[in-house]
């Protein structure tokens, strides 16, 4: 579970952010603040692990805040309706940009990439969460052989089950580490350790050819050989 606060001075947005944080299972949602002063005191006393902070408040901006708290370790997402924040979000290393009105897949994907980082951390395997209907599932990237995608739903194959979610190949690519996956195909992402043969227009994973585009060839090869 990742310990969480959401700090904003907008009752409204609060409001949507708590609703998306009650939708996923890892998110222990602790306190919400109108006010970076309090939440600062809060964090004297308690360890967070994950902040969704809104830039323009009104007592200390969200970015100003982000860098009083540098030395925690503790993930932040900022939150706001102004994109150009963004450039001195990621200089600050948050760990996400959210433009609101958010929408819940796109909170979804903050919290995953939250939850796969901890998971590091910790020294147990990266892990994410997927919806498969009603039912969320937590995929152990480790297991994963490839992601297919049709259309607006993903089929994520490991060695013994088959998993479906709707999500769009953007969605899963902005989320999966790039150190182990890879796109190959418009609608394959594969991963890098899985690979058991390279030829002219298709790869071999366990036993199946998946297409190979030529636009993703030569990424693929520099990754994996050099070339």
């Amino acid at each position: 579970m990742l310990k969480t606060i959401i700090i904003d001075d907008e009752p409204a947005a609060i409001e949507i952010l708590e609703r998306n944080a009650q939708k996923v299972p890892f998110i222990d949602l602790k306190k919400s603040f109108f006010s970076t002063a309090e939440a600062l005191a809060y964090l004297h006393t308690e360890a967070i692990d994950l902040i969704f902070l809104d830039i323009q408040m009104p007592d200390m901006l969200g970015t100003d805040f982000a860098r009083l708290i540098q030395n925690k370790p503790i993930q932040i997402v900022l939150t706001t309706a102004f994109s150009e924040y963004a450039v001195e979000g990621f200089n600050l290393q948050v760990l996400d940009f959210l433009i609101k009105p958010i929408e819940f897949s796109r909170f979804l994907q903050a919290c995953n990439r939250a939850y796969e980082r901890t998971s590091i951390a910790k020294g147990e395997q990266a892990s994410i969460f997927v919806k498969d209907g009603y039912d969320w599932i937590r995929i152990n990237l480790e297991e994963v052989f490839y992601i297919q995608s049709d259309t607006n739903l993903l089929f994520i194959y490991e060695k013994n089950r088959k998993i479906s979610t709707r999500m769009t190949i953007k969605e899963m690519l902005d989320i999966l580490p790039k150190d182990k996956f890879i796109r190959v195909h418009k609608s394959y992402i594969v991963a890098l350790k899985s690979i058991h043969k390279i030829e002219r227009h298709q790869i071999t994973i366990e036993g199946i050819t998946i297409p190979l585009a030529a636009s993703y060839k030569e990424i693929l090869e520099e990754k994996l050989i050099g070339k």
